[in-house]
């Protein structure tokens, strides 16, 4: 049934006499008793009851609240106040004894259902179907167990606008007033403001818990500081970073000097980012990458800041990963069999073993980048940071800053929130000094203070840094003769040659070495075209100058002029020499043959320094002299 009026609101005498006489004939059309309650079947079993009760534990304890201060105005020898849910069923009642004695021979009772169905028209009925207060007094009731009695009762919502269930006042028709009606009905929107309350206590509960799990599960560390700059609290990532070293509670100071101003990071948030700060955690000290960001009220009232914040070795992992920078170069990824070369390899495998600064010695194109990932990497990748940097493609004004960093202010056109150096960003890693023969004398002085004190110092900071970078240098220059003009420091020299390793060139290498060489590029490339014979003489009596890299580049190019299936000679575009001698043509026997000869009569006859030159064994040589009957006076 509906009313014209909103819900919850009082409704007027004239729809209320309507209301009263349309129930009254409803309920005789269920058959309701007009003398008893004997008829009410729908009753809850303890278990049920105690469950209802349970699912509106949030509502009955306002609705308790509630009766408690009625009793304080009205006397409960006179009135009882009770409790029914949506469907009706009675879930409280409170009174005097006496009135809960005679609710209980009424049926109004816990447990009993009191829907219009059950026991016609009364105030609770009428209230559940049409969701507005009500009032009935003596026979307005249908059943006259109820006359002589006023009830009032008034609906409960929740939220949008759900009914919750229906609060009820009963007593005796002497003491009938309108203001009780009002009375209830002000007591029901008490009770829905109280629900708001809680809900939304609940929400700010369950959204800071969210909050905070955010804040936890963050894979940066976060600090928050109020104005004082004291720290309110460190997430769970933050104090793994910190070794677990308890800080919440006391000053940012005790973390180091990170020179935290609030005015400033409120008034200039952008210079607060991206920096970054050595802080200490009991005897430890930790690089960070961090930011700061002010904490502002609604009213835009100074709060507090937060800190975020993340260990710089994992800054470098991400720069890595983007980048593509990372080293990915094993010692499975080096192509070679032939002597000199094997025995490279093996002083490079110790190396791996090892956190000794090493040398690398070779040629231009030889691979030294690729031995030096894989002395880093080993056998297997690793997430430590490798960072290379050519020291002769960088102006010598420049490298100091690119290789220790600068702080902010250092110089002019330096970036806000300074930068970090090479060095810092291959902490617990490797860095490639590539080319350190040409690195400027004023420079030398500066990395043999690194490598004496294991302490770099950025550009304009008062603050030395702990590296513990392993350092590969590497070179094409004669590092002893350039000690000798005075181009190289000698000190710096015995300092780098800790662990020499000279990678031989691709001449010296034998003709495995290149035909493995130029197989893996041909392949590398997934086309179908093969080497022919007449080509791969041509790529072992070439000299190479350029050693590997040229030879990937020949092989590159000859794809580009080859038919389909094959690469000739001519499409390599080598002519035949060694080291400048002329080579003739022939089969891959006779130039081999003719190799050897070439290396011999280039060598005096001196067999050791002949073998090495053609990366292979002095008997291996000796097998070949006979093989080829080369007389070595006429070689």
């Amino acid at each position: 049934m509906k009313v014209s009026r909103p819900t919850g609101t009082i409704l007027t005498r004239e729809q209320m006499r309507d209301i009263i006489e349309q129930s009254h004939i409803r309920s005789e059309s269920y058959g309701i008793s007009r003398d008893e309650r004997h008829n009410i079947h729908n009753r809850l079993s303890l278990p049920e009851l105690e469950k209802r009760r349970a699912n509106n534990a949030e509502v009955l304890a306002q609705v308790q609240e509630t009766i408690h201060e009625f009793y304080e105005f009205m006397s409960p020898e006179e009135f009882s106040v009770g409790f029914v849910d949506s469907d009706g069923y009675i879930l409280e009642i409170a009174g005097s004894t006496a009135m809960l004695q005679n609710s209980r021979e009424r049926k109004f009772s816990p447990g009993y259902r009191w829907t219009e169905k059950d026991v016609g028209t009364a105030a609770t009925s009428l209230c559940l179907q049409l969701q507005v207060p009500i009032q009935l007094n003596d026979k307005d009731h249908y059943c006259r167990r109820a006359h002589g009695f006023i009830s009032s009762a008034a609906p409960i919502f929740g939220h949008k606008k759900t009914l919750l269930g229906v609060i009820c006042i009963v007593g005796d028709s002497s003491t009938v007033h309108p203001h009780t009606l009002i009375m209830i009905t002000s007591a029901a929107r008490s009770i829905e403001r109280s629900m708001r309350l809680v809900r939304r206590n609940k929400e700010m509960t369950m959204y800071i818990g969210f909050l905070d799990s955010v804040v936890e599960s963050s894979g940066s560390g976060m600090i928050t500081l109020d104005n004082d700059l004291m720290i309110r609290k460190i997430n769970r990532q933050g104090k793994r970073i910190f070794n677990g070293a308890e800080f919440e509670g006391r000053a940012i100071s005790e973390l180091g000097d990170l020179g935290l101003d609030l005015q400033s990071v409120y008034s200039n948030p952008a210079r607060w980012k991206n920096r970054e700060a050595i802080v200490k955690t009991g005897n430890r000290e930790v690089h960070i990458f961090y930011s700061v960001q002010p904490v502002v009220s609604a009213e835009d009232k100074l709060l507090g800041a937060v800190i975020d914040f993340a260990e710089f070795s994992n800054i470098q992992k991400l720069v890595d990963k983007i980048s593509g920078t990372k080293p990915f170069f094993t010692f499975s990824s080096i192509i070679g069999t032939s002597q000199p070369f094997v025995e490279a390899i093996e002083l490079a495998r110790r190396a791996a073993r090892s956190q000794s600064t090493v040398l690398l010695l070779g040629e231009t194109g030889t691979g030294k980048e690729l031995f030096a990932q894989a002395i880093h990497n080993g056998d297997t990748p690793t997430d430590r940071p490798f960072v290379p940097i050519n020291c002769g493609a960088i102006p010598g004004e420049l490298l100091e800053s690119e290789l220790f960093g600068y702080m902010e202010g250092a110089f002019t056109g330096a970036l806000k929130g300074g930068r970090p150096g090479k060095f810092a960003l291959a902490r617990g890693g490797t860095i490639l000094l590539d080319e350190i023969g040409d690195m400027p004398h004023d420079m030398q002085v500066k990395l043999l203070r690194v490598l004496q004190t294991g302490e770099i110092q950025p550009i304009g900071s008062d603050r030395v840094i702990r590296t513990d970078a392993r350092i590969i240098a590497s070179t094409h220059v004669d590092l002893p003769g350039a000690v000798a003009a005075r181009k190289f420091r000698q000190d710096l020299y015995y300092r780098l040659n800790i662990l020499q390793i000279r990678i031989p060139p691709l001449r010296e290498r034998g003709p495995e070495d290149i035909v493995d060489l130029a197989t893996y590029f041909l392949k590398k490339t997934g086309q179908n075209q093969r080497l022919t014979d007449d080509a791969l003489d041509a790529l072992v009596c070439y000299h190479w100058p350029g050693n590997i890299r040229e030879l990937e580049n020949t092989i590159q190019r000859a794809l580009h002029v080859c038919d389909a299936t094959s690469i000739r000679a001519e499409d390599l575009a080598l002519s035949p020499q060694l080291n400048g001698v002329n080579i003739p043509g022939g089969t891959l026997t006779e130039m081999e043959k003719n190799m050897i000869g070439a290396a011999i009569r280039r060598n005096q006859g001196n067999m050791a320094e002949s073998a090495r030159q053609l990366g292979i064994s002095r008997a291996t040589l000796y097998r070949k002299v006979k093989q080829y009957q080369i007389e070595l006076n006429q070689a």
